[in-house]
């Protein structure tokens, strides 16, 4: 029974070093700032339309590595919004929303590892779509 006098004791004497309560209005608004997001960027449609091209595997004899898919790919870019089209028979597709110098980083759903970084210039689409340790190239054309 004393110990548990003493806890209260040390337990008050904390609580007698406060100096005040916070005021309902500083945690509704500390809390309303907290839950506030920050606007999203603004949507770059400059290079919206149709990409088409090819991926090509990029060598390195230190890993075997799948070959690269053959036929053409596209990448279809809505708003600022793209969607690379990896493989249409498995619906396997990328996306991610472009930057206003043309720059993207699309990936994958399911594994965010698996991604396609580029740029958009001047009507062609230059970047290295990525899987594990294997590098691809990916050169696309504008169409559309």
């Amino acid at each position: 029974m004393r110990h548990l006098l003493t806890a209260m004791g040390l337990l008050l004497a904390a609580c007698a070093n406060e100096t005040s309560l916070p005021e309902a209005g500083s945690v509704q608004t500390r809390n309303a700032t907290a839950s506030a997001r920050p606007a999203p960027p603004p949507r770059v449609t400059g290079f919206d339309g149709l990409w088409v091209g090819t991926i090509t595997l990029q060598p390195d004899r230190t890993r075997e590595c799948p070959r690269a898919p053959s036929g053409e790919r596209e990448i279809t870019v809505t708003q600022g919004r793209a969607v690379f089209a990896l493989n249409p028979q498995i619906r396997q597709s990328q996306s991610g929303h472009v930057s206003a110098d043309g720059s993207i980083r699309m990936v994958d759903s399911l594994d965010r590892s698996i991604a396609t970084t580029g740029l958009f210039s001047d009507g062609v689409f230059q970047g290295e779509y990525r899987n594990g340790l294997c590098a691809y190239a990916v050169r696309m054309m504008k169409r559309g």
